[in-house]
């Protein structure tokens, strides 16, 4: 009877339904471009699962080139998976619900509410139409602008609107993927593409919530402040991307951007800079890149995105949480203080556990990921723990960066690199809270207290 109430505890669960909803979608797109139209040559359906996973998680990591592997069936069906899993399954669920109904049901607001968004709102039909329209608007602005820019090496006004579709997709869900047989390496010194490219990546990025509450604002001309989450989200992710600027440029000044002119060792770097957090576009070899940058690039891509955006990572706020937490206790502070505001305890609890199991589940994908390799001694591994260690975390992260070893990796490597894709785009606190539903309530008593030698 036990196990029978845990199960249905863990069915019940709000994120269940978010994380079947996912992992359908997935084997459905693996399904499709396993099909014979979809792609050019011999394809195993791990591969198929393996590019399935990767776009409907928007992670952009492929263990085939996408121009050569695919049809242009096979790249419109990867542009669907990424426009899914860019919105959220769940978010197209309702809309197919309103266009049924007319209006969602409560177990749905909840989804939506609670699982992707987290906002709360009069009307969720008013917010779920405000978030697509949005959405639309700015991918259909920016595949106007790089059709454009792509126009003149295309070889044909239809291609280069495709192009530019895909592309603007691609950078608005922050998933990475290219049609081009070498992603945007020979855009490298075009402004036009650059700037449309982070400009998508910088809103998918930032996160719906505050889009939204910054929509709302200029909507209403409401006088009212912006909301504590907007401040720490904001104030965090433009912070990162100066500061891997900065270090992508200081790293690389005389290496990968050796011989370019000022500007556009400015222009690669906060390209890379916006990139590496969570989309997973280069315009330089990632491979070419000193173990310097690959080591900001690492932290930056752990850190990740904003939360109830594209992206992924443990997300631009539970790095600002944990900050701000340090930063109140050595001030004397019994809780945790930003913008003089206090964050309720439950919310730094989570931050604290989202950190710690991002970092176990990093630690153990390396792990499997080096154990699935080759075993080579040190002096002969030439940067393997490194790379292994860049994969893992961008896989996680949902970032889809990667120095080359990712196409090269066996089977068990790329069930692993699939694993944590899936758990990086879901959630780990998802995933946690799954499994401690089955516990049933939470309990209310407390054991007697100890004190333990810290440091």
């Amino acid at each position: 009877m036990d196990s029978q109430l845990k199960s249905r505890n863990r069915l019940r669960h709000p994120a269940s339904l978010v994380i079947m909803s996912f992992a359908l979608a997935d084997l459905a797109g693996a399904a499709v471009l396993y099909l014979p139209l979809c792609h050019r040559g011999p394809l195993s359906f791990l591969d198929a699962l393996f590019t399935s996973t990767s776009a409907i998680c928007v992670t952009g990591l492929t263990v085939v080139n996408t121009a050569y592997s695919f049809t242009v069936l096979g790249q419109w069906v990867i542009l669907l998976l990424i426009q899914i899993g860019g919105l959220g399954v769940m978010t197209f669920s309702v809309l197919f619900t309103m266009g049924i109904r007319g209006r969602p049901g409560l177990s749905s607001q909840f989804l939506i509410q609670e699982s992707f968004l987290n906002l709360r709102a009069a009307s969720l039909q008013d917010l779920i139409l405000t978030i697509v329209l949005l959405t639309l608007a700015c991918e259909g602005t920016l595949a106007l602008a790089m059709t454009a820019a792509f126009l003149p090496d295309a070889p044909s006004p239809a291609d280069a609107l495709f192009y530019g579709i895909f592309h603007s997709v691609s950078a608005f869900c922050n998933a990475g993927f290219s049609v081009f047989p070498h992603g945007l390496e020979a855009y490298r010194d075009h402004v036009w593409v650059n700037i449309s490219i982070m400009t998508g990546i910088f809103l998918g990025s930032t996160g719906f919530a505050v889009i939204y509450e910054i929509w709302r604002r200029l909507s209403s001309g409401s006088g009212k402040s912006f909301s504590l989450h907007l401040k720490i989200t904001l104030s965090t992710h433009i912070f990162l991307v100066l500061v891997g600027t900065a270090g992508f440029l200081f790293w690389e000044y005389n290496d990968v951007l050796q011989g370019l002119p000022l500007s556009n060792k400015i222009l690669v770097s906060a390209f890379h800079s916006i990139s590496t957090r969570t989309a997973g576009f280069n315009t330089v070899p990632i491979s070419a890149l000193t173990e310097n940058t690959l080591y900001l690039m690492i932290l930056l891509m752990f850190i990740g995105a904003c939360p109830s955006s594209t992206g992924g990572g443990i997300k631009t706020t539970t790095l600002a949480v944990l900050f701000f937490t340090a930063k109140s206790r050595l001030k004397g502070f019994s809780q945790t203080v930003a913008f003089r505001k206090t964050i309720p305890e439950n919310q730094v609890n989570r931050a604290v556990t989202l950190f710690m199991l991002a970092v176990i589940t990093v630690l153990s994908a390396h792990m499997l990921l080096m154990g699935a390799g080759t075993r080579l001694a040190f002096e002969r591994a030439q940067g393997e723990f490194l790379a292994y260690l860049f994969e893992a975390v961008s896989g996680l992260g949902t970032v889809g960066l990667s120095v080359g070893i990712t196409p090269k990796l066996g089977y068990t490597g790329k069930l692993v690199m699939i694993a944590i894709m899936f758990a990086g785009r879901v959630g780990l606190l998802s995933i946690i809270s799954i499994l401690s539903a089955a516990g049933g309530p939470s309990r209310e008593y407390h054991y007697s207290k100890e004190d333990v030698m810290i440091g």
